[in-house]
């Protein structure tokens, strides 16, 4: 009996090694098997896609950038004549300035020479009164269909920073948030 008890016991135990082993095993395979079930975690992207620019902190574009994306933040359906006024109103822009509307179809843009702009719906431009600061600005919606990489591409291949004879814009910001671009030459700092 007491030899029936111990081969017993023995098995017992080599069984309850075999399930533990098996029972880590599986605790192991779960942590990296990807689950079958489906899903209930939203991973759609929130919000607009956001292009931004690469420019130097603390500079006019840099602030002017942050401006833009920050009002577009606060509203949304902002039109483009609107964040216009409200880049030429922000505090690093230390010169008397005004922006108006621009039509879809216009051929000449200050800043581009020959180049025509295409591929948005509506637009608005930004900048000083005189002409002897190194400033434009524009704010465009860019067309349902058009690419907004390639029009910023297009954009910053095509302007001129020199487009005012006399002086010459030090940097060039070209950003986007979802169709909503942002396009500006000017100097590094508002001094």
């Amino acid at each position: 009996v007491k030899r029936i008890m111990k081969k017993m016991f023995a098995l017992l135990l080599a069984a309850m090694m075999v399930f533990s082993l098996a029972a880590c095993s599986n605790s192991n395979n779960n942590n990296t098997e990807p689950s079958t079930e489906p899903s209930t975690e939203d991973t759609t992207p929130k919000g607009p896609v956001v292009i931004a620019p690469s420019v130097d902190a603390g500079t006019m574009g840099s602030t002017l950038w942050d401006a833009f994306v920050e009002a577009l933040n606060q509203n949304p359906d902002a039109n483009t004549e609107t964040l216009a006024n409200t880049l030429i109103g922000n505090p690093v822009v230390q010169f008397m300035g005004m922006a108006m509307p621009v039509e879809a179809g216009t051929e000449f843009f200050a800043g581009f020479d020959n180049y025509t702009i295409t591929g948005f719906d509506s637009a608005a431009s930004f900048g000083p009164m005189i002409g002897s600061i190194p400033f434009i600005g524009y704010v465009f919606q860019v067309s349902e269909g058009t690419d907004v990489n390639t029009f910023l591409s297009n954009l910053t291949s095509n302007c001129n920073p020199r487009w005012n004879i006399c002086v010459a814009a030090d940097q060039t910001v070209a950003g986007a948030v979802g169709n909503m671009v942002l396009f500006v030459m000017c100097p590094a700092s508002s001094n």
